[in-house]
């Protein structure tokens, strides 16, 4: 029988070919959740999903007969994986008009896709599966955004006055990888993956000037824990050779960091372990990056997060998010145990609340009722190097300026987090408080205002607010 063209492939059956192409492989379960971000999560003992799976798997036995897709089950497992055949790749390149004169020249990111020869994936290799699952979830969630903005009446993605469109684009190993580079091939650095970020744009004042613009890159690299020692440095040591020829190429500029993206921790029967696992690795990772890339420390962000919280790294990463700060935190300031610490007000008309810089928002200043404390707060979600040094470099100025004008008031940080606890290199290991961070620590407060009820910490030890030195009774 002879294959039908992609001319009479219904819409869903290119959709869901495009979709392997982009990720290579994939489980019937990403699959679905790309169609339907709204069953991303469930399982087959929800309903919506369970009658979504039997619809999907009756579409991919068609294409399967056609033979324009291939299934595989992993060794030793009931994990099956979908890829496409030759067949089906030459298809799907012919409806997306790809051809062999397109190498190279796409950037890779969403669908705007290079040339490949076809061949067989990875399957049984589970690094590859390992991304394959990040980037699978990385495109439901932005498909999830997009699908809301479509939706006149759906608000949920609107954050600093911007209804998101999308949170970011996404590009493959093979996409990112350096093109005309100078730099011999065994010391080039090539990451597992690359997001762009395309931003709003504030000015001064904090007024919004565009709802796109700003572009920023991240290298993402999806770590198993495999590479330790002189493997890591040697990583680093080519991230090192790519920034400085990003540097010399003036694009170093749109470079901010690189996301490390780790496994779930096994062991979830307590909080402090499964963070201690992540952290560690983390610490592992900057130690690396210090040793290697040293020119580099203070404008390439070194982030940390784990696959279950990827997607909420990403968003906080958005402008519109830093921005939509104030709202949080000024909402808890209804909590009765800081309500007349700080009088809860409308935070687009009180100027008792100090914005530093009203281009990100995220850095918040105010006195206590009392005014015997200046409390900063500083928006920092999860593993995030650069917004710490900030928030540190920020308070030592503050505190020296306070000495040199015999200020009476003390200077309290208070680190607020909305959905991710965040722990700075200092927290993790105490040996690493030096110098002028020491006041920093001694005074660090953090709040957790996921909920309705406040969480006070006094660096990592949880305290009642009624036992804090700033809250007045």
């Amino acid at each position: 029988m002879t294959p039908p063209t992609y001319k009479k492939l219904t819409s869903k059956q290119l959709e869901i070919l495009r979709f392997i192409l982009k990720v290579r492989m994939a489980k019937i379960h990403q699959i679905l959740s790309y169609l339907r971000p709204e069953l991303k999560g469930k399982t087959r003992q929800d309903k919506d999903f369970e009658s979504g799976r039997k619809v999907l798997s009756k579409t991919m036995k068609l294409l399967q007969d056609v033979g324009y897709i291939k299934q595989h089950r992993i060794s030793d497992s009931s994990e099956v994986y979908y890829y496409l055949t030759q067949e089906g790749q030459q298809e799907i390149y012919a409806f997306m008009g790809i051809t062999e004169l397109d190498k190279n020249k796409h950037s890779g990111f969403d669908f705007d896709l290079c040339y490949f020869p076809w061949r067989i994936p990875p399957v049984e290799n589970i690094h590859s599966r390992f991304q394959t699952e990040i980037q699978c979830n990385i495109l439901a969630f932005n498909r999830q955004v997009k699908m809301a903005a479509s939706d006149i009446e759906n608000d949920t993605w609107v954050l600093g006055g911007v209804k998101l469109t999308e949170i970011c684009s996404l590009r493959d190993n093979l996409h990112s990888s350096p093109r005309n580079s100078n730099i011999k091939e065994n010391m080039q650095y090539k990451p597992d993956g690359e997001i762009c970020l395309n931003l709003s744009r504030y000015d001064e004042q904090g007024n919004l000037i565009d709802t796109h613009g700003e572009l920023a890159y991240y290298f993402m690299e999806y770590d198993r824990k495999t590479e330790y020692g002189e493997r890591l440095l040697t990583k680093f040591k080519r991230l090192n050779n790519r920034l400085i020829e990003l540097k010399k190429k003036d694009e170093l500029r749109y470079y901010k960091g690189m996301i490390v993206v780790l496994e779930n921790p096994r062991y979830i029967n307590k909080q402090r372990i499964n963070d201690l696992q992540v952290n560690l690795r983390y610490l592992n990772f900057l130690k690396a990056f210090n040793a290697t890339c040293s020119e580099f420390t203070d404008e390439f962000n070194i982030i940390a997060t784990t696959v279950s919280n990827m997607e909420k790294t990403i968003l906080s990463l958005r402008t519109e998010f830093s921005k939509e700060f104030k709202y949080p935190l000024t909402e808890a300031f209804r909590f009765k145990n800081l309500h007349k610490t700080f009088n809860y007000s409308n935070p687009n008309i009180d100027g008792l609340l100090f914005d530093y810089f009203k281009q990100s928002g995220d850095i918040l200043g105010r006195f206590t009722s009392d005014r015997k404390y200046y409390c900063l707060f500083f928006n920092i979600e999860g593993l995030n190097t650069l917004k710490w040094k900030r928030c540190i470099k920020i308070f030592n100025h503050l505190q020296k300026v306070a000495v040199e004008k015999n200020e009476t008031y003390v200077i309290l940080p208070i680190v607020v987090f909305r959905d991710l606890q965040p722990y700075s290199t200092g927290l993790i290991d105490p040996t690493l408080k030096i110098g002028e961070d020491i006041l920093f620590y001694e005074r660090l407060h953090m709040m957790d205002i996921r909920s309705n009820h406040p969480v006070l910490y006094k660096g990592l030890e949880r305290v009642d607010f009624e036992d804090s030195v700033f809250v007045v009774k």
